[in-house]
């Protein structure tokens, strides 16, 4: 059974001497000043306050860039008395097309009715469900052509805090610039997660993606107890969609980080397990690791795979802006 297998690796951890129950082996031993008892408070290392930033380039998703699919009809010219830009019943019209009635820039588009040249081919193209180049699109990872981007810059935030339940979500969105050189942000998975006596949970798992997982979206993954040592280990099962899933996290260790957004000194090392996730959290599949900085939350991100990563390139939490 896929239990029995996590229960090897739990048990392989619990025969080296000395451990905790629960633990494997320690790596970076030496506890942070102030925390010389061993114990760290999982609060401390996953902030979740209101107007909280992060951004991270991540090679962890594949997204499909979005664009404007063919040319846009303008719809056919009227004199707007009210101005309001809509074409009202009593208003004259130009009857482009000598069908007799009004047609507007939502209407199936006809030869005659004015309309925007994406591409300057001087033809009006039809949506036909796929990019050409001239199409107006949000350039993610910024190879100027629109594809499924893999190099993202990940924004999440904390907009409002609701109290209710302790649940707090966070709001991710990838960035990038559209073709026309302006800014722009497609959505990107939104999560939830608590923090308080019951230990660091990840709710909802990001977006849901079949209609079991709306009325079985299975309980929250616990990333950490409220206070973990050095060994400490946590085990997540049950049903969430199709399948009978799990997650291990680990507390291997204690470490510097450098990215980006600057060095954390003292960052709380977890290695994850997970196992028979499917839909959106497939790609969490595997073995990865995850280093939480005091007072910043989320630096850094590795696995499963050997080219996935997460990097906070910048962040604003509790009043402090990284790097």
């Amino acid at each position: 059974m896929r239990t029995g297998v996590l229960l090897s690796i739990i048990g392989l951890c619990l025969i080296a001497p000395g451990l905790m129950i629960g633990g494997c082996t320690k790596k970076g031993t030496n506890p942070p000043p102030g925390e010389e008892t061993g114990f760290y408070i999982m609060l401390q290392y996953f902030p979740l306050d209101e107007g909280d930033q992060w951004t991270w380039e991540v090679t962890f998703f594949e997204v499909a860039e979005e664009y404007v699919d063919g040319d846009s009809s303008l719809g056919e010219p009227f004199t707007d008395l009210n101005g309001n830009g809509i074409r009202d019943y009593e208003e004259q019209f130009q009857d482009s097309n000598f069908n007799g009635k009004y047609d507007g820039p939502y209407d199936p588009w006809s030869p005659g009715i004015p309309y925007a040249d994406r591409n300057s081919n001087g033809q009006y193209d039809a949506p036909n469900g796929m990019w050409e180049l001239g199409e107006r699109f949000l350039d993610l990872d910024d190879n100027g052509v629109c594809n499924k981007a893999n190099k993202l810059e990940l924004r999440d935030s904390i907009p409002t805090v609701d109290p209710q339940d302790s649940v707090i979500t966070r709001q991710g969105g990838f960035a990038g610039t559209y073709s026309d050189g302006t800014p722009g942000t497609m959505a990107g998975e939104t999560n939830a997660f608590s923090n308080d006596t019951l230990g660091l949970r990840w709710h909802g798992h990001g977006d849901y993606t079949s209609w079991y997982d709306l009325i079985a979206p299975g309980e929250p993954i616990v990333i950490a107890r409220d206070t973990m040592r050095l060994g400490d280990s946590v085990l997540t099962e049950g049903q969430y969609g199709w399948s009978w899933t799990s997650w291990l996290s680990i507390l291997e260790g204690v470490e510097s980080v450098t990215v980006p957004a600057g060095t954390f000194v003292n960052c709380l090392r977890f290695k994850s397990i997970a196992v028979d996730w499917d839909d959106n959290m497939e790609k969490y599949n595997g073995v990865s690791y995850q280093w939480y900085a005091k007072d910043v939350g989320l630096v850094k991100w590795t696995g499963p795979e050997q080219n996935q990563y997460w990097t906070l390139t910048s962040a604003h939490v509790a009043g402090k802006t990284y790097p």
